[in-house]
């Protein structure tokens, strides 16, 4: 993260400590959770899951996730259509 990301999560947890739980729970419920914020969750995922003796990298995970989802990338060049 750089440092705008980490002064914005700080000034989101000062946000987030004054609001209620309830509050905090209504925020959440209405949440939809966009494609960039499920791939990173997908990449984290499967980064938790690795062995500790795993040397794959996220940029690895990543670019498996492009491969099996058909997506292009920039070592592959162009996906068959």
């Amino acid at each position: 993260m750089n440092q705008g990301h980490l002064a914005g999560a700080a000034l989101r947890g000062v946000v987030m400590a004054t609001l209620t739980l309830d509050q905090i729970a209504e925020k959440a419920r209405k949440h939809r959770v966009t494609p960039a914020e499920r791939r990173a969750q997908r990449v984290s995922l499967i980064m938790g899951l690795r062995s500790k003796n795993s040397t794959m990298t996220r940029e690895e995970v990543s670019s498996f996730l492009d491969q099996n989802e058909g997506r292009e990338t920039e070592s592959r060049g162009k996906t068959k259509d």
